[in-house]
């Protein structure tokens, strides 16, 4: 997996939760949004909980309205080695100005996140990666399921970030940014030299402004792309989405659907596999699946088979390939929700194969067209879709799509070095995919 440097955990998170939760009133009454009830227990709760559990000994609560009762209920609700302390403004500060009032008890680099979002993390990996990142931050992102009022940012090949354009705004920033944009979803490890770029004689938000100038400015800060159960209860209907997803166990899952290259992740990788006798299940492949079937995850196929517009066969061998999957994965108790199949090649000046196969396409990836696909078959927002591959393709298709991507190394171990692409997270193979995806 990545980051598996043995680096320390980090030690301090910073949990703001100064919003009214005006659009929570009917709900809530003048309760905070961090007090509001999830799976019948305070949001407080959950997280605080999940922070101590991945080695955070320290919490700073960052109140404004409604504080005294956060810092009482803190009291009660953390685990009892948990250092929580609240700092309650006397006037609202925003974001980024309420953690300039607590500069003297930041740690160099700190977890970060609001206090209004239902969050189900491995914080520690998040620590790791943004450690190897350095600059001043490395900020969750995902696809959102209502980018309309979201942050919209981009990365780029490094992972850094190069556009901002924040809810309501009109123009783009420093980039142009693409139709699966990914947003800012308010969580984060940041660094205290952050602090130096606040305004000190008025309120200002970290998201909103202090941020987004840095990112014109070309500092250093860096994105990691995520589909682990991150969303905000700003609304009613959020608010029970998450009790849903929590009740049910969806949130714990860090995907609900997982997107799968064939060659080099289930079957051996040796040349084109154009008849059923030369398919090879990789070791523990199957049972992999079998397990991410017992989770309710859910699992297309999305395999690139340039060997049809090749001539080496037609599509019914690739049928009949995939028919032999399915037998062998059965076996297994295993199975397949979809599979998508790009015949397609994009070289022309060869005279041999099938002429109209020969050419650009929308679904070869590291196109986007077989992810949409699978997507659309599968019923799963894309902001809970990964996808696991072990070539270049597949992570750039991922990136093209800003869905979140895990590189294995098995098959080709994601280094082929055709697209500049990075995985999000590296496994050893499917079977350590699978466990992670999993929790």
């Amino acid at each position: 997996m990545r980051g598996d440097s043995h680096a320390p955990p980090l030690r301090q998170a910073v949990v703001v939760c100064g919003g009214k939760g005006t659009r929570l009133a009917p709900i809530l009454g003048d309760l905070p949004k961090a007090l509001a009830p999830v799976a019948g227990r305070p949001l407080l709760a959950h997280l605080l909980e999940d922070l101590w559990s991945a080695g955070v000994s320290e919490v700073l609560l960052l109140a404004g309205v409604g504080g005294d009762r956060l810092r009482d209920a803190a009291g009660e609700l953390a685990p009892p080695s948990l250092d929580v302390r609240t700092h309650i403004e006397a006037r609202p500060l925003g974001t980024a100005g309420a953690l300039h009032a607590v500069s003297g008890a930041l740690a160099p680099r700190f977890l970060f996140v609001l206090g209004d979002l239902y969050t189900a993390l491995d914080w520690p990996l998040l620590a790791r990666v943004a450690q190897d990142h350095g600059g001043l931050g490395t900020l969750l992102v995902h696809r959102s399921s209502h980018p309309s009022d979201s942050d919209l940012v981009a990365l780029d090949d490094r992972d850094r970030l190069v556009g901002w354009l924040g809810r309501g705004e009109g123009g783009r920033t420093t980039a142009a940014l693409p139709a699966a944009a990914l947003t800012n979803a308010g969580v984060g490890v940041l660094s205290r030299r952050l602090l130096c770029y606040i305004p000190t004689d008025r309120p200002s938000d970290l998201f909103g402004e202090v941020i987004p100038r840095r990112v014109d400015a070309r500092d250093a800060i860096f994105g990691y792309r995520s589909c682990e159960y991150v969303k905000d209860m700003g609304t009613p209907k959020r608010l029970a989405e998450v009790d849903g997803a929590v009740r049910s166990g969806r949130a714990r899952r860090r995907a609900e659907a997982v997107l799968l290259d064939r060659d080099g992740v289930l079957v051996e990788e040796a040349g084109p596999v154009i008849s059923p006798d030369r398919l090879r299940l990789i070791p523990g492949a199957a049972q992999a699946l079998a397990r991410l079937n017992r989770a309710s995850v859910r699992l297309a196929l999305v395999t690139n088979q340039a060997a049809v517009a090749r001539g080496l066969c037609d599509r019914s061998a690739v049928d009949a390939v995939h028919a032999r999957l399915v037998e062998l994965l059965a076996e297994a108790g295993a199975r397949l929700d979809s599979l998508h199949v790009c015949p397609h090649h994009p070289e022309t000046h060869h005279a041999e194969g099938v002429a109209p196969l020969r050419g650009p396409c929308l679904c070869r990836k590291p196109s986007t067209g077989l992810l949409e696909e699978a997507l659309g078959a599968l019923g799963v927002p894309p902001w809970r879709a990964m996808v696991v591959g072990d070539s270049t393709a597949d992570l750039q298709a991922a990136a093209n799509a800003g869905l979140a991507s895990a590189g294995l190394a098995t098959g080709h171990g994601c280094a082929d070095g055709r697209h500049p692409a990075r995985p999000v997270w590296r496994f050893s193979d499917l079977a350590a995919a699978a466990d992670w995806i999993c929790g």
